[in-house]
């Protein structure tokens, strides 16, 4: 459900008349120093503590809560602190309890395979042998199957391997990796498809087979054989909703080893079919989102309500390993805390009610957030715009900043001067463009420059996706992706709590402003 916009007249006068307009170069907004905010709003910003986030950022990511992953002891801990901060921070509870039940399904996987079929020949791959199997409940999936090459759409470089081919509803098998020439060597597009990180290597093409209504994706890795067999590629327990019909969401992902006759038989447009079996062993776990209130001051207003969110979830211990989480999101969730004491320790509020949302099961599938939206305890028709807060303990660096200014042609001058650390690039609903201004005040009133990055949402990383898919305006908050994203080192001692200062300073400017204009 589309939420209300400003109307244009009174976008334009906001615009012409309060100092914001964006300069040349669009998107990008020059803070040099901050600018006056409404007095309440300043004492608020002036409420957050450091020292507070970073005993919450630590609580978070010690080893006795296990990674937070989904079913484990720690997550429970988890909710049961973030219960207590809520209550003795003074916020109610949206509805009866802080607790929203999330029911899940752990699989265990124990067997199955990939087989391909293509012309008069098979070729099947075996679980823990040559295959990674989807995330998939127990059972078998099958279609007509078509290979399309490395799976890529780059316009950029005149690039579509699914140029005038029909996708929906077929097992879509690619090559991993990208094609080869100096073009496809930049650092972004080695990042997009080819990246270090083997988990993160095929989210912009599951993000696009998604839009084109594949049903299935299949992997051909070169030494993945090797791979499983060194125990570099353990089977591990997935989650699943607790549901037939799966979510919107990315097609399933099964990988396989790239045999040196299956090379032979692949051509570009190879068509045939394409058979997943799943073998595992399944059980239902209960997870919780919670959920706080404020209410606004305005007796009509406070009928409408800003959310603001951060998963509270991360990895667990994948293999026996910890996964601390620190950045992701023991960041957020405490930046997110800690906006929730300060706001409720102030006599004055916004006009609108703020909502604060701390969601589980996010890494396995943003089952939090999706659940609240199909399920939620505030109506969703009055939920005006949706913040989320999603691994922000890192600043950008220079070269990170340097190289953005001259990819997206900021303007002249513009880094002159200019801190990293006092740099944020959110990114708002390209639906609702009258979230540019109010970010503009808020960077501005905060003393960050910014960068706009509008995204549709649809198709993102984090728990934004559920609202953006409502049509619902938002903007996600992020820092900087940094080399442990997703790994072991993901710790404390990495975060920089002054950087969460700063976001948590920034976001809670912007939910002030969305809930009092």
């Amino acid at each position: 459900m589309r939420g209300k916009g400003l109307p244009a007249l009174t976008l334009l006068l906001l615009l012409a008349g309060s100092g914001l307009a964006q300069e040349a170069g669009g998107d990008f907004i020059r803070a040099h120093r901050p600018e006056p905010l409404p007095a309440s709003l300043a004492k608020a910003l002036d409420g957050l503590e450091t020292a507070r986030l970073t005993k919450h950022m630590a609580y978070l990511s010690d080893p006795r809560r296990e990674g937070r992953g989904l079913g484990t002891r720690g997550l429970e801990a988890t909710v049961r602190y973030l219960e207590g901060q809520l209550k003795a921070a003074g916020l109610a509870p949206l509805g009866a309890s802080y607790r929203q039940p999330v029911p899940m399904r752990e699989v265990r996987p124990v067997g199955g395979s990939i087989a391909l079929r293509l012309g008069s020949e098979s070729f099947t791959f075996r679980a823990g042998r040559e295959a990674i199997l989807p995330a998939l409940a127990p059972g078998t999936l099958a279609g007509p199957l078509v290979f399309v090459g490395f799976g890529i759409q780059e316009p950029a470089l005149g690039h579509d391997d699914y140029r005038g081919l029909d996708v929906r509803g077929k097992v879509v098998v690619f090559l991993e990796g990208c094609p080869t020439g100096e073009d496809w060597r930049k650092p972004d597009l080695i990042e997009k498809y080819d990246s270090p990180r083997r988990a993160d290597r095929y989210d912009a093409r599951l993000a696009l087979l998604e839009k084109l209504g594949a049903r299935a994706a299949i992997a051909l890795e070169e030494g993945l054989e090797r791979r499983i067999a060194a125990g570099k590629e353990p089977a591990l327990p997935y989650f699943l909703a607790a549901r037939d019909k799966p979510a919107p969401g990315a097609p399933p992902l099964g990988r396989v080893a790239l045999a040196a006759g299956l090379r032979e038989r692949l051509t570009t447009r190879a068509e045939g079919r394409g058979t997943l079996t799943v073998q595992g062993r399944v059980r239902a776990i209960r997870g919780f989102n919670v959920l706080g209130r404020l209410e606004g001051t305005d007796p009509k207003l406070r009928q409408e309500a800003i959310l603001l969110g951060a998963h509270m979830d991360h990895l667990g211990m994948p293999g026996g390993v910890l996964h601390p989480g620190a950045d992701d999101n023991a960041s957020g969730v405490s930046a997110l805390l800690e906006i929730a004491r300060s706001l409720a320790a102030r006599p004055h509020r916004p006009r609108r009610t703020l909502l604060f949302a701390f969601w589980t099961g996010e890494e396995e599938g943003k089952f939090g957030s999706n659940h609240f939206t199909r399920h939620p305890r505030w109506p969703l028709a009055d939920t005006k715009a949706y913040l989320n807060l999603d691994m922000i303990g890192h600043p950008w660096t220079p070269a990170e900043l340097r190289a953005l200014v001259v990819e997206a042609k900021a303007p002249k001058g513009f880094l002159e001067g200019l801190d990293p650390a006092h740099f944020a690039e959110p990114g708002p609903s390209s639906a609702h463009r009258d979230l540019g201004p109010i970010l503009a005040q808020a960077g501005r009133g905060t003393g960050m420059s910014l960068h706009l990055d509008w995204t549709d949402g649809k198709h993102g990383g984090s728990d934004y996706r559920a609202f953006a898919r409502l049509n619902l305006p938002f903007v996600r908050f992020f820092g900087s992706y940094f080399p442990d994203y997703h790994r072991p080192g993901d710790t404390l001692d990495q975060l920089d709590p002054e950087q969460v200062k700063r976001m948590a300073r920034l976001v809670l400017t912007t939910a002030w402003l969305l809930a009092d204009r």
